[in-house]
């Protein structure tokens, strides 16, 4: 869908659509109202802004139909969002579906997270988290995951194109943790920062990426002389060109002497 089809669509269709990101009656009805945006950006902050006032109210309707962690998903958002589920391990997805029914004798309604972008691993060690919380905090909480819900369906929506990547080292076979990256144009103007997590993996905006050559480089050198590895690169830039709006992945295969990479998905 294209933000002008949002933008020109009947009152009935474009609620329609913004219930598919939160059915939230009221927050439908107040981006309908505050159409039209000029921007998908514009969208996102107006989305999130209104789902600030959120409680456990707006959780107990939006949550209705909503599907357990680890659940077969009756619609494709909640399908396409927990797909890494399907390749848990049976003793990750056996405390998952324990710590589900938990959480629901305890706080009366199903776990809500985002499960997109998280392995399964880190989706357990989410609830854990939170079966620790009290009532009122895990109220606030899970309304601040039905809302990042509401604005990643949003983003998907629209195919706002994303950048990610997942450093290996292959002399080690380990992930390579705490490469700091630099995302720019080939001018040289930087467009996002960040830093690989403990399992080698970024993700990085800004939600729209500028269309054309952009450059991402990584800190190799730095972390091979953190390890106490002589290398001979001292950073990696990959260049590759944005002329779409899917969601990119580029990879890196990193060793002292040589590098590989290739467009992932």
């Amino acid at each position: 869908m294209d933000l002008g089809d949002f933008n020109d669509a009947t009152a009935p269709d474009a609620a329609a659509t913004a219930a598919g990101w939160a059915d939230v009656p009221a927050w439908v009805d107040a981006l309908v109202a505050a159409r039209p945006f000029g921007s998908v950006q514009a969208l996102i902050e107006r989305a999130a802004a209104t789902a600030g006032a959120w409680g456990a109210t707006e959780l107990d309707g939006a949550l209705a139909q909503h599907p357990r962690i680890g659940e077969r998903a009756v619609d494709a958002s909640s399908a396409r969002e927990q797909s890494s589920m399907r390749s848990a391990a049976d003793d990750v997805a056996e405390a998952i579906a324990a710590g589900n029914a938990e959480y629901e004798r305890r706080f009366g309604r199903v776990f809500l997270v985002r499960a997109a972008g998280r392995t399964p691993e880190q989706l357990l060690a989410e609830l854990q988290r939170r079966l620790g919380n009290d009532a009122a905090t895990e109220t606030d909480e899970a309304a601040a995951a039905l809302s990042d819900i509401a604005v990643h369906r949003i983003r998907a929506t629209f195919a706002v194109p994303h950048l990610t990547t997942h450093v290996l080292d292959a002399t080690r076979g380990t992930p390579a943790a705490g490469i700091h990256l630099v995302l720019s144009t080939v001018d040289g103007d930087v467009v996002a920062t960040g830093t690989t997590d403990t399992d080698g993996r970024a993700a990085l905006g800004p939600d729209v990426l500028p269309r054309g050559d952009l450059l991402l480089r990584f800190d190799s050198g730095a972390y091979h002389r953190a390890v106490g590895v002589p290398a001979f690169h001292p950073f990696v830039v990959v260049a590759f060109t944005v002329s779409g709006t899917e969601h990119l992945h580029v990879p890196l295969l990193l060793s002292p002497f040589a590098y590989s990479t290739y467009r992932g998905s």
